[in-house]
């Protein structure tokens, strides 16, 4: 896997933002108290931004021990659409990866290179950790039908089915904040991330540093959020290809 693809694994998480509406959570900072208001925050948090950008600084920590830093931005629209770029030299784009529907496309514009293909084909589940869908990450399922909540003592853990695993978010019983979510493929978890520094954006609490882990790579990324911007109108030419 080459170094922008593993980036775009992880800055992916950023959008973890999807689309379906349940019944009410609690308002921000308020105590969650059952399975019930658990469930609702992570689905408050799915539905409550269908239209989202966000620029960061990423720093990647290699188990070497050395560091490499880089500039990004997304933009995510609801429920099928999203462009990732991220910027070598903080102007020149190294990697830019697009979602329209069924359809995604990866291009290399320093090496000159691009990828058409369809999500439904069989070789794009067999390529890489998630291979080139970066959806789970991205625009990750709606949370009815498939949630459950168990209670993990000072929080809750949310699991969602999906179709090659699961994820699972930790929800706060003090402030119904989201403080961890983890991919799984099977047993094994396959992506870590850790939400920290919350403010509000237009009344919505949303995290400013963000902790990746790829535990099987042993390798870890912290991301600061620059500027997100939520629910504004999104030129749709964004996602043509």
């Amino acid at each position: 896997m080459t170094r922008p693809r593993r980036l775009a694994l992880a800055l992916g998480l950023l959008a973890a933002l999807g689309c379906h509406r349940t019944a009410r959570p609690p308002a921000p900072g308020e105590t969650v108290v059952s399975d019930a208001q658990a469930i609702a925050v992570v689905a408050r948090r799915e539905a409550e931004t269908p239209t989202m950008t966000a620029t960061f600084q990423l720093t990647v920590h290699r188990p070497d021990g050395g560091e490499e830093g880089s500039r990004g931005a997304v933009v995510v629209t609801r429920p099928d659409r999203l462009r990732l770029q991220i910027f070598s030299f903080g102007v020149m784009t190294s990697y830019d990866y697009t979602v329209n529907g069924n359809r995604y496309r990866v291009r290399r514009p320093l090496d000159g290179s691009e990828t058409i293909g369809r999500f439904d084909d069989a070789e794009t589940s067999e390529t890489g950790a998630f291979g080139p869908d970066l959806r789970p990450l991205f625009l990750p399922p709606a949370a009815a039908g498939s949630a459950s909540a168990r209670d993990a003592g000072d929080h809750f853990v949310v699991a969602v089915a999906e179709q090659r695993g699961r994820r699972e978010i930790d929800v706060s019983k003090r402030d119904g904040s989201v403080t961890r979510e983890a991919l799984y493929q099977d047993a094994a978890p396959r992506v870590v991330i850790d939400y920290g520094d919350y403010r509000f954006v237009d009344g919505a609490a949303l995290p400013f540093v963000v902790e990746v882990t790829y535990p099987e790579k042993s390798l870890r990324l912290t991301i600061r959020v620059a500027r997100y911007t939520r629910n504004q109108p999104v030129d749709p030419h964004l996602f043509e290809f």
